[in-house]
C-alpha cells in the first residue's frame, strides 16, 4: 500500500469517527435539553415565582426583589466572578454546578440585606430543591412549608 493510500484510508476511518462522534454529541445535547425542559416545567409546576412573589406583596408590601436566574441561559458576561478563581481562593472547579439549575431569589432590605435564594437543580440522583442551601423535597407542600421557615430564619423569628 503506498503512502497515498495510507493516507486515504485514514481519512475514511478519521470520517467515521468524526461521525460517531457528532451523533454522540447530538445524543447527550437531546437528552440534556429534555432534562433542562423536565426542569423547567418542574419549576413552574411548583410555583416557585409566584410563592415569592407572593410572600414580596404579602409579607414586605412589595417591597421586596423577585429575580430568577436559569443557568443554562446565563452567558459569561452575566457572571461577575472571575472564572480563573473560584469562591474558595483555589483553582476553578471543573464542575457545571450552575448550568443545570434554575435559581429564583426574593432579596429585601430590612435592618440589612435578607435573601431567600430557592434552587432546583439537576443532579446525578435527579431534580433536587434546596432553599437557602437546605435540601427539601421537589414537592409543592415541601416548598412551601420550607419558604416560611426559611423567611422566618431570615428575620430570626
Amino acid at each position: 500500500m503506498t503512502w497515498r493510500e495510507t493516507l486515504e484510508g485514514l481519512k475514511e476511518d478519521l470520517n467515521e469517527v468524526r461521525a460517531q462522534r457528532q451523533k454522540q454529541v447530538d445524543e447527550d445535547e437531546a437528552g440534556l435539553k429534555k432534562e433542562r425542559d423536565g426542569l423547567s416545567r418542574t419549576a413552574r409546576e411548583l410555583g416557585v415565582d409566584g410563592l415569592l412573589a407572593e410572600m414580596n406583596a404579602t409579607l414586605l408590601d412589595g417591597k421586596g426583589e423577585v429575580e430568577t436566574i436559569v443557568g443554562w441561559e446565563s452567558s459569561d458576561e452575566d457572571l461577575d466572578i472571575d472564572p480563573g478563581i473560584s469562591m474558595n481562593g483555589g483553582e476553578p472547579d471543573d464542575e457545571d454546578d450552575d448550568t443545570d439549575a434554575i435559581t429564583t431569589i426574593l432579596s429585601w432590605n430590612e435592618g440589612g440585606e435578607m435573601e431567600i435564594a430557592v434552587d432546583l437543580g439537576l443532579s446525578d440522583e435527579g431534580i433536587y430543591l434546596q432553599i437557602n442551601e437546605i435540601e427539601i423535597r421537589p414537592e409543592r407542600e415541601a416548598l412551601e412549608q420550607g419558604l416560611i421557615e426559611a423567611f422566618r430564619d431570615e428575620l430570626e423569628l
